[in-house]
């Protein structure tokens, strides 16, 4: 009996020590052991102590502007680069431009056409005045019939009418010029601003559609003082003011405080769209306050995120909107 139950025992270790060493496993995975994890940077503190606080993004002072083709076209030069700074009507990039200047030739010389068509004409009308002159200047009635004489005077008017005619068309012909240069020069798109170019998504050879596209195909503005778009929650609106203080400190720099100067509020309140993380909810709506500085004293990274603190009356002492 004893021998059977050595047996019986020796066989049941090896699953025992297996359903063991199972168990310790799926604890081990199920409650790993925790340890200490410090932020990657300190969150920002506010510089006084009644403040309302908002998420803000860095922008140029005229917004971003997407610059599209007026005319659709194929991509012949590409002529900046981001980070070049432009002057107002500098040239970015440039369309293919043969068939337009074709169309160009062919109304310049529609011009000297009619341009030959309206000396033609004028010579006719001198022809033809010349003629009249000469009839009137007959004093016996018996060498010019009343009937050639009358005959004579149409062709005046018939050598005027055609004049005007061909004064018109010469003048249609040279709007024809001045509309087909119009159109050569919708393909060569220039900077409506003087400004800094941000980014440059169109390459030679590719082509660009007209009017607005998914991707702007070069993006600009003006950066002689940078933005700060900050919005602030609706349920903190009548506490906002627009003379107080204002800082903001850039994400990741929660020492760096920079002193800003309020610019204007949007008037109308939008769903929110700068996110602060977490499980904020997207449907919120929020006031956006503008605010600048000095890039050159606070050198930030355009399209950055930056938290923003306005000083505020406490909820207990705050009235209405100013």
């Amino acid at each position: 009996m004893s021998r059977d139950f050595r047996r019986i025992a020796g066989q049941a270790v090896l699953p025992l020590a297996a359903a063991g060493m199972f168990v310790f496993a799926v604890v081990a995975v199920i409650q790993p052991a925790r340890t200490r994890a410090d932020a990657p940077a300190s969150p920002p503190i506010a510089p006084v102590a009644a403040t309302l606080a908002g998420t803000g993004i860095v922008e140029p002072e005229s917004e971003l502007i997407s610059v599209a083709a007026e005319l659709p076209g194929v991509v012949r030069q590409v002529l900046v680069v981001p980070g070049d700074r432009v002057d107002q009507g500098q040239a970015l990039f440039a369309l293919d431009s043969r068939a337009a200047r074709a169309a160009l030739d062919a109304a310049r010389a529609e011009v000297v056409v009619a341009g030959a068509a309206v000396s033609q004409a004028e010579v006719a009308l001198a022809d033809a005045r010349q003629r009249l002159v000469l009839f009137e200047s007959v004093d016996d009635a018996r060498a010019v019939s009343a009937d050639e004489l009358q005959r004579s005077r149409f062709s005046v008017r018939r050598a005027e009418a055609g004049v005007a005619a061909a004064r018109a068309a010469l003048g249609s012909a040279r709007a024809a010029v001045a509309v087909r240069q119009t159109d050569l020069n919708r393909l060569m798109i220039a900077a409506p601003i003087a400004g800094r170019v941000y980014r440059v998504n169109v390459r030679p050879g590719e082509f660009a559609p007209a009017g607005a596209s998914p991707q702007p195909l070069i993006t600009l503005g003006a950066d002689g003082q940078l933005h700060v778009r900050a919005e602030f929650d609706e349920a903190d609106a009548p506490r906002l003011r627009t003379n107080a203080r204002a800082w903001g400190i850039p994400r990741g720099e929660a020492a760096k405080r920079i002193s800003l100067t309020y610019v204007r509020t949007e008037p109308q309140v939008v769903e929110k769209r700068t996110l602060s993380g977490g499980a904020e909810r997207v449907d919120t709506r929020v006031v956006q306050v503008l605010y600048s500085f000095d890039p050159a004293a606070h050198p930030i990274w355009l399209g950055q995120r930056m938290d923003v603190f306005v000083e505020a009356p406490t909820r207990a002492t705050s009235g209405v909107r100013p």
